[in-house]
């Protein structure tokens, strides 16, 4: 089982990256330029993708522009935190007492059952787990499977090169705060998600999804990614979910994004594509707070 925590640890934010898409397709991944009153560049916004394969590079001319003029980095977790797993396997136990086979209906469970199987995890080993859990786990293992990677993820290789280059990482979030949102949503939209997640495993469809996904972001086609989201699910039963996820989280990394920014030095900031379009989006509150904000 320690392969399959391994694997969450480096894949929690899959989720976060591709809730809440929308818009105008563009010709390639979102970059965004902040710039203050007087006009001085304060950040660069850009839509990242957590899971993915070797055509995801190199990344476009002007993203490895941005981030190499950049002082400072800033990624939704730091994912070299070593606290992290255990953060995850401590908050993703169901309360004693509680299995997954006692809350869920018995046709969700035979299908979870089949899933687990698929990605090689026995389903007793997925008993105590939440949900939420649950869900992102069989999504890391089936991943994997099929070929997408976080060493190829987006957000690890820059994070590594930040490192590398010398230039400060700064989390916008906590552990903590990711599993709350991830948690959140209520028992009918968890069980949506899940049901989403385990209905595309036992299918054969997640190589295949995650093909279907990559193009989008490299297109920089936000409508796409919207449709995939929601691919296989109860659109209104995930929605309380994905307000919790994207909109919520949106304006508390807005607000952390406007305090760093006041600090010296350009930053790179790199989030999952989802928090970076439609009116309820990163760049949208900040041009709404009075800053300069300009698609690249």
């Amino acid at each position: 089982m320690g392969n399959g925590f391994r694997a969450l640890k480096r894949t929690l934010l899959w989720l976060l990256c591709c809730a809440g898409v929308s818009g105008a397709a563009m010709a390639a991944p979102t970059l965004w330029e902040v710039r203050d009153a007087e006009g001085g560049v304060r950040a660069y916004l850009f839509g990242a993708i957590h899971l993915c394969h070797a055509a995801c590079y190199p990344l476009p001319a002007a993203v490895e522009a941005a981030f190499t003029s950049a002082d400072r980095t800033a990624f939704e977790l730091d994912v070299s935190d070593p606290a992290l797993a255990r953060t995850l396997v401590k908050a993703g136990r169901l309360p004693d007492g509680q299995t997954l086979k006692t809350l869920m209906p018995a046709e969700l469970y035979a299908q979870l059952h089949d899933a687990s199987k698929a990605v090689g995890m026995p389903v007793s080993q997925m008993q105590s787990m939440q949900p939420w859990f649950a869900s992102t786990l069989l999504m890391a293992l089936a991943a994997n499977q099929a070929g997408f990677t976080t060493e190829a993820g987006v957000d690890g290789v820059l994070q590594s090169r930040a490192r590398e280059a010398g230039k400060p990482v700064l989390a916008l979030e906590t552990a903590a705060r990711q599993i709350e949102a991830l948690s959140g949503g209520g028992e009918r939209a968890q069980e949506a998600a899940l049901r989403q997640t385990v209905g595309m495993v036992t299918r054969g469809e997640i190589g295949g999804y995650l093909a279907r996904m990559v193009g989008a972001w490299q297109d920089g086609n936000d409508a796409g990614l919207e449709t995939l989201m929601y691919e296989g699910s109860d659109r209104e039963a995930v929605a309380p979910l994905f307000a919790t996820l994207i909109d919520t989280r949106n304006l508390e990394m807005t607000n952390r994004l406007e305090a760093l920014m006041a600090q010296p030095g350009v930053l790179f900031v790199s989030v999952g594509g989802g928090h970076l379009v439609g009116e309820k989006g990163i760049p949208a509150a900040l041009a709404a707070r009075g800053w300069q904000v300009i698609r690249r």
